[in-house]
């Protein structure tokens, strides 16, 4: 079976779970923040807020089928479990996510908390896909 074929519909279920967890993350508890740089935000919009989501639930999917390939080809330490799941999600975030929205920091004029809030963000997104593929895969 195709590794997309695999991942996709817990990667799906992944992406609208970060969803809702992106709202939390960004629109409730850090977006207050956001107005101490208020010229740097474009305006928001039901234009916006569709691309945000859709960009998660493909990034979740995307982070499925690369732990459903880790976990086919039995990868060292990730291919093993739960803790696994969680150590392949922090990697894989290190890699991506952390590194861009750091380098978007040092140029860019966002409120600290606000660029926690994005490190928060995907770092959930990250580990709802390892997990959910994680244990779709074991059932």
């Amino acid at each position: 079976m195709s590794t997309l074929r695999i991942a996709f519909i817990p990667g799906l279920i992944a992406g609208v779970i970060s969803v809702f967890t992106s709202w939390l993350w960004m629109g409730v508890i850090f977006h207050r923040y956001q107005r101490e740089t208020a010229e740097i935000w474009r305006p928001e919009g039901s234009r916006s807020y569709i691309a945000a989501s859709l960009l998660h639930i493909l990034a979740a999917i995307g982070i499925a089928c690369l732990f459903t390939l880790v976990v086919r080809f039995k990868v060292g330490i990730f291919a093993v479990g739960f803790q696994g799941s969680f150590y392949f999600a922090i990697c894989i975030w290190g890699a991506l996510a952390l590194p861009i929205l750091l380098e978007s920091a040092i140029f860019v004029r966002l409120h600290r908390l606000v660029v926690l809030g994005r490190l928060l963000d995907w770092l959930t997104t990250s580990v709802l896909a390892c997990t959910i593929i994680w244990w779709w895969l074991g059932r």
